[in-house]
């Protein structure tokens, strides 16, 4: 039997929102349950692909972002 998951980077902007960082959250389905974690990393809303799930760019600080990431959905796979 196969089991849907899905899986969603977000960035989790706060209320008090001014400017800087934001959190990188996690979202991932079960079968249609949700529940989400932080990664613990934080990206610049300009630096941030919402299609992609991922931060663009080319430098080093966005491809270590990006590598990490996708360990992170490496080990929910």
């Amino acid at each position: 039997m196969r089991t849907n998951i899905n899986l969603l980077f977000y960035l989790k902007k706060r209320s008090n929102y001014k400017s800087g960082p934001v959190a990188i959250y996690l979202r991932f389905t079960v079968e249609g349950q949700r529940a989400e974690v932080s990664t613990g990393k934080t990206c610049e809303p300009l630096r941030w692909n919402a299609q992609a799930g991922r931060a663009h760019g080319t430098k080093e600080d966005v491809r270590i972002l990006n590598a990490y990431l996708d360990k992170l959905e490496a080990k929910t796979q």
